[in-house]
């Protein structure tokens, strides 16, 4: 029997009302040479019934009492049997030509260890917006770093495959991380090889309001173990002047809604520590944002999370 090319990792928990849908999407795919392993993280509601029903023979449901996302990723990259990780949350849903893309992208940049497409933002009540597409529609960025210049993730989660053998290497997700731990691996797949190849073709669909994520989940947007590489990355001697910019410029913000969201869950000592550990370049930039954020430590609870919800909706 031929190998299988992509092995696609579905951590589940909680998302009866997705999973269905978002397994569909994948057997529905005009590039066919593919695996899909369901990792049931102990959910408590009809997630694996659902699973069950939806899966075809191609599909394998493994069960796991619930340990977080990262240990559940974990599990299915360990029974992948495919050359490369498609990653797909159990909420999202792919466009029919999403694997044909990707196939096209590791033919073509062989260099890269990471290989992208565009994603549509689904806000809701018919709103959408979309990642950065690029000019040309296809290629290989030399640098991972440079993307943090765009809005949204443009290395996100549902929309990336990355090759099998860099995903070991770079020690696979850390479990214990709540948030931002596919930002983590993906700045440790960079530092192994930092290209990223691309389509701008719009292949996958982010249900960003979807019940039980780490949005709704957790109150403090703390990424820790992202926060760490940021800081490690802009002592990095190696990376160019542009590269540190963006750097500093995805860790200012990343800084800003942890200090935000500690203000919002009424921890300002928490707020306040954070705050004085704010590393790297104080540019005009960095101290607007540490000005507002002063602020908000001073303004009432109730304004704080009215500007906050106005963010959300709009971004």
């Amino acid at each position: 029997m031929e190998s299988v090319k992509y092995s696609v990792v579905i951590p589940l928990y909680n998302k009866e009302r997705y999973i269905r849908r978002t397994l569909e999407s994948v057997l529905a795919q005009t590039f066919q040479h593919f695996e899909v392993i369901v990792v049931d993280d102990g959910s408590t509601d009809n997630s694996l019934n659902a699973a069950r029903q939806a899966a075809s023979g191609r599909v394998r449901i493994i069960s796991q009492e619930n340990r977080g996302t990262a240990a559940a990723r974990n599990t299915g990259i360990e029974h992948a049997e495919g050359e490369y990780i498609a990653f797909l949350d159990a909420d999202d849903e792919w466009k029919e030509n999403y694997l044909e893309t990707i196939d096209s992208l590791t033919g073509t940049y062989p260099q890269s260890d990471i290989f992208v497409t565009a994603y549509r933002v689904v806000m809701g009540n018919g709103k959408y917006n979309y990642s950065s597409r690029l000019t040309p529609e296809e290629g290989c960025l030399e640098s991972y770093w440079m993307t943090f210049q765009y809005p949204y993730d443009f290395v996100w989660t549902s929309a990336t495959v990355i090759r099998k053998s860099a995903v070991l290497e770079a020690g696979g997700f850390k479990p214990g991380e709540r948030i931002g731990q596919d930002l983590d691996l993906w700045a440790r797949v960079a530092r192994i090889n930092p290209r990223v190849a691309y389509s701008s073709s719009v292949c996958v669909d982010y249900n960003r309001n979807a019940g039980e994520n780490a949005r709704s989940r957790e109150k403090i947007a703390c990424a820790k173990a992202f926060l760490r590489d940021l800081e490690e990355e802009l002592r990095n001697p190696d990376h160019s002047s542009e590269e540190i910019d963006m750097i500093q410029y995805k860790y200012d913000l990343k800084m800003t809604v942890y200090v935000f969201t500690c203000i919002l869950a009424g921890d300002k000592i928490l707020a306040r520590d954070v705050y004085t550990r704010w590393q790297g370049r104080k540019r005009l930039r960095t101290r607007l944002l540490r000005a507002g954020l002063r602020t908000a430590m001073i303004m009432p609870a109730g304004l704080n999370r009215f500007l906050y919800k106005i963010r959300l909706k709009v971004f």
